[in-house]
């Protein structure tokens, strides 16, 4: 409803300043309707798309209780060729329900389509399960930072072949651990870097973002700023100030992005971030009530501050 009311009023304005004519305003709104109403669900399929969530979430349940119980009394072929068949049979039925037409065309998002993606990610969940068996099946460090790689691998693959949410969130999902294996566990480093490396991570999130890798902006901050705050947070130096520091960094990319590119996911990031880095700051310092008065009134400056410069803004400016 918001939505179709700034579009009526941006058509208005175009044609009170005479660029558009009333009859084409009106072919627009038109059109517009005729979209909205077309990318409207009816009830019929949002009970059949739901079905279909809950069918495959149920199909999966089944089979993780079935190898919970028969998993001591497989073989090691027989694990990687169980997991190994249902990556392949779940990719398979993501390709099937997508359509060749719509795979690497970034297709508008349709019920087929997204539950395609879950069934991608699903996919790249069930191949690291076969990659990790089938390297060693008896859980070595070694063994699950390879299997998490190939899901990352996976991941994206499965992604750039049908862009979505849920396929982001896959790939931050295997990016985590990927990093995390790598660097604390491969290369044995301590904290610090692992931490390190959870940031840049998410650093590298915020740029790919704005680059527009991701089909979704919103969801791209989102998750760089959750990847970015994990990193700062995760650092352990010697007290809470490297945290604070890279947590101001996460708050300063937030709104450097955010005078190029207005997305609330930033806003909102950004002053989480200020809240984080300055309660953590003040309480290395300060004790008990002192910090959080502190706290109070750098946050009521800063509020006052931004609500009078904005009602001085002239409505209708960015």
């Amino acid at each position: 409803m918001a939505h179709g009311h700034r579009v009526g009023t941006a058509l208005r304005r175009l044609v009170d300043e005479g660029v558009l004519t009333e009859a084409q305003r009106d072919a627009v709104a038109a059109e517009v309707a005729a979209e909205e109403a077309a990318a409207r669900p009816s009830p019929g399929k949002l009970v059949a798309e739901v079905a279909a969530y809950a069918g495959a979430g149920l199909l999966l349940g089944g089979l993780v209780l079935f190898l919970e119980a028969s998993w001591g009394d497989l073989a090691q072929a027989s694990r990687v060729a169980i997991l190994a068949a249902v990556a392949i049979g779940l990719a398979l039925g993501g390709i099937a329900l997508a359509g060749r037409a719509s795979l690497f065309r970034s297709p508008m998002p349709t019920a087929r389509t997204r539950l395609a993606a879950v069934l991608f990610a699903l996919a790249a969940a069930a191949l690291a399960g076969a990659v990790g068996a089938g390297i060693d099946d008896s859980g070595s460090d070694e063994a699950w930072v390879l299997a998490v790689c190939a899901g990352l691998v996976a991941a994206v693959l499965g992604y750039v072949a049908l862009p979505s949410v849920v396929g982001m969130l896959a790939c931050a999902g295997f990016a985590v651990p990927v990093v995390g294996g790598v660097l604390g566990t491969l290369l044995e480093l301590d904290e610090l870097w692992v931490g390190l490396g959870f940031f840049a991570l998410g650093m590298v999130w915020f740029g790919l973002t704005r680059a527009g890798a991701f089909v979704e902006f919103w969801a791209g901050y989102a998750i760089a700023i959750a990847l970015a705050l994990l990193g700062a947070q995760w650092v352990d130096f010697e007290g809470r100030g490297v945290s604070a520091g890279l947590t101001v960094l996460v708050a300063i990319a937030c709104f450097a992005l955010y005078a190029t590119h207005r997305s609330p996911v930033l806003v909102i990031g950004g002053a989480g971030a200020v809240a984080i880095a300055i309660a953590e700051a003040v309480s290395e310092w300060t004790e008990g009530l002192g910090a959080a008065g502190l706290v109070l009134i750098v946050g009521a400056v800063l509020l006052t501050t931004g609500a009078i410069v904005m009602a001085r803004s002239p409505r209708g400016s960015d």
